[in-house]
């Protein structure tokens, strides 16, 4: 080979050299490192935990019977929705009846009571006491008239000593018989005012709550829906025992239960491992065989404070679930007391980036690094970073943005 051949062979791998583009390798990397650049962007990142729970109402009323009294119409049967208002129930009133008249009788008593009290000082017995003692001072008057001149007659040596002695007697007794009218006039005075006055109204306040008391349970012999919703059987321990028209219920006595399937929740059981990853105010969605393909959405509104009593092995805790209203949800095929998948979201983060174990590097201060490139032609820097928690994707890291990490 010449000289000249020689020069242009050396000329042509330099230029090939000077053409193809330079990559720094990077510091920590060798040419013997085993691993590769991945990438990594922002992406959304959840984590996601089942229980199993039933579906309840959350507002569920026994329907009670407001007075004692025979049935005398069932309209709507068990089962049936009702709307608020709906007559579920119709009482006979034969037994009320008598204590409304008597407590109307007892209001009419009270009433002239306290009128009279209100009007004593012009009354019949005022009168009557007033003329006893004018009557009394009238009569005593007399005597005392009498038993002066008696006296004159006396020292003109008409009259016997008797007659005067008689006559002071009886002015004496006069006397006594005046200040018995005197005090009995104050005594019937008194009768109209003071505890009298107030004890009569408070036996009217009484006698007019009693009658108003009756007249609003006579008007409840109809017994209506107080809201919309599901009729089912009262609570029994005999189901067999159905109500029927003409028998004798009881003041009290639970006719039905009226169910609200306007305001639906769900009531789970959270194991003790997991109390602590769940709080009030996280995103539900559930899901059920009975209304499969439909998915119902709420909250946690209530974590148990203390571990049902009776689960057997373990503690676990009342999850309760609040589901957003549903137009109809029977329409959906949720049913009362259903089985239900219950998934809380425990952490969403959309803009979320995650590497895998292998990247993560620990230095000498116990923090923690990644080997990052922002493209995939610059070299590669140390880049702190902040592992947030492990994800399916790998390790949440903060204080990276998207690029390329390095990966053992």
């Amino acid at each position: 080979m010449t000289r000249q051949q020689v020069l242009a062979i050396s000329m042509l791998v330099l230029g090939c050299l000077l053409l193809s583009p330079w990559r720094p390798w990077p510091a920590e990397l060798s040419e013997n490192s085993v691993g590769s650049w991945l990438r990594i962007e922002p992406q959304l990142i959840e984590q996601r935990l089942g229980v199993l729970g039933r579906i309840q109402a959350v507002r569920q009323v026994t329907v009670a019977a407001p007075f004692a009294g025979l049935l005398q119409a069932l309209p709507i049967a068990p089962g049936q929705q009702v709307a608020a208002g709906d007559i579920i129930a119709v009482l006979d009133t034969a037994e009320l009846d008598p204590q409304v008249r008597q407590a109307e009788a007892q209001l009419l008593q009270s009433q002239r009571a306290l009128r009279q009290l209100q009007a004593w000082a012009s009354g019949s017995e005022m009168a009557q006491a007033k003329r006893a003692q004018v009557m009394a001072s009238s009569s005593l008057e007399l005597a005392q008239a009498a038993l002066k001149q008696t006296q004159r007659l006396f020292d003109r040596g008409i009259v016997a000593r008797q007659e005067v002695e008689a006559l002071q007697q009886q002015v004496v007794m006069l006397q006594q018989d005046l200040l018995d009218a005197r005090q009995h006039l104050r005594q019937t005075r008194e009768r109209g005012q003071g505890v009298d006055l107030r004890l009569a109204s408070i036996e009217l306040d009484a006698a007019q709550a009693r009658q108003r008391e009756l007249a609003a349970l006579r008007n409840q012999r109809e017994v209506r829906a107080p809201f919309s919703g599901l009729l089912v059987p009262r609570p029994s321990e005999d189901r067999q025992l159905a109500l029927q028209v003409g028998q004798l219920a009881s003041q009290g006595t639970p006719l039905f239960v009226l169910v609200d399937l306007s305001q639906l929740q769900v009531r789970a059981a959270l194991e003790q491992s997991d109390l602590h990853k769940v709080h009030e105010g996280m995103f539900v969605q559930v899901s059920g065989d009975g209304f499969a393909g439909h998915t119902l959405n709420g909250r946690v509104v209530a974590v148990g404070q203390q571990a049902r009593t009776e689960e057997g092995q373990g503690a676990w805790f009342d999850l309760l679930i609040a589901l957003d209203t549903q137009p109809d949800p029977v329409a959906l095929g949720v049913r009362l007391e259903m089985s239900a998948q219950v998934t809380v979201l425990l952490y969403s983060n959309e803009q979320a980036l995650a590497v895998p174990a292998a990247a993560l590097r620990t230095d000498d201060g116990s923090g923690h690094y990644v080997l990052y490139r922002a493209d995939d032609y610059q070299p590669g820097r140390n880049v702190v970073v902040t592992p947030l928690r492990a994800v399916p994707q790998g390790v949440e890291v903060q204080g990276l943005e998207a690029g390329w990490v390095w990966v053992e």
